[in-house]
């Protein structure tokens, strides 16, 4: 299995713009395919010969049950989705060794059913239960066990995020103070500038623009303070 130590949830901001929802519930897919093939071989067994539609779904069934298993090992990816996604859930699994070993063994039984059905070979009963009894069972139980994992690191992966969110959040926030005295000071000073160019006459009439311009900037940037202290509350970050 590849190291996937370093896989992480993308950042809360994109999380919900990506198809997390689509490649987990491939994984999820897996206890309903297990009981779609035992229906499946159980129709060919009372047609009692094979038939090219039963046949050709099981193939894909049991395909898409290797893949998804594949993914959760880590060896392989879904091919139609960001190749990210297929790695972010082999890294969750990874230390689901118990679940993936009970996924695999379902994988290879659905195979080896399949590749018989395929060489016409009969299918018992026994064999038949067996396979059905350990996909509602055990199949069921470490699926799910890989799918509540998988919702929980995405849980988890947002409110880390979330939480660097609000850190980062507080630090604009000490900035934006220090960036309001700065105004205004600036905004003070251009008043007294106005006020000592007022005295000087004509020759303080460049004083008076430059004054100006000073004071239409402390306000330009307090509005900005404002306007980034309610963007802020906006978004919910304490």
């Amino acid at each position: 299995m590849k190291d996937f130590s370093q896989i992480t949830v993308p950042d809360a901001a994109t999380l919900d713009t990506l198809p997390y929802r689509e490649a987990i519930d491939r994984v999820a897919t897996l206890r309903a395919q297990v009981v779609r093939v035992a229906l499946d071989i159980s129709q060919l067994n009372r047609a009692g010969k094979s038939t090219s539609a039963l046949v050709t779904e099981l193939t894909a069934l049991a395909g898409s049950v290797q893949l998804a298993v594949s993914v959760v090992g880590g060896n392989d990816v879904f091919p139609d989705l960001p190749e990210p996604l297929s790695h972010w859930i082999a890294a969750q699994c990874e230390p689901l060794k118990n679940e993936r070993r009970v996924v695999t063994a379902a994988a290879e039984a659905t195979g080896s059913l399949v590749r018989r059905i395929e060489n016409d070979e009969e299918i018992s009963d026994e064999a038949l239960a067996r396979y059905v009894s350990s996909g509602k069972g055990e199949v069921f139980t470490a699926v799910t066990t890989i799918i509540n994992h998988l919702w929980e690191g995405i849980e988890e992966g947002r409110a880390a995020q979330l939480a660097v969110a609000a850190e980062s959040a507080r630090n604009l926030e000490a900035s934006l103070d220090r960036l309001d005295r700065i105004g205004r000071y600036v905004r003070s000073m251009s008043i007294n500038a106005s006020v000592e160019a007022s005295r000087a006459g004509d020759a303080g009439k460049g004083l008076t623009i430059i004054a100006h311009e000073f004071k239409t900037l402390a306000e330009e940037v307090q509005q900005l303070i404002m306007t980034a202290r309610t963007d802020i509350r906006d978004i919910g970050v304490d």
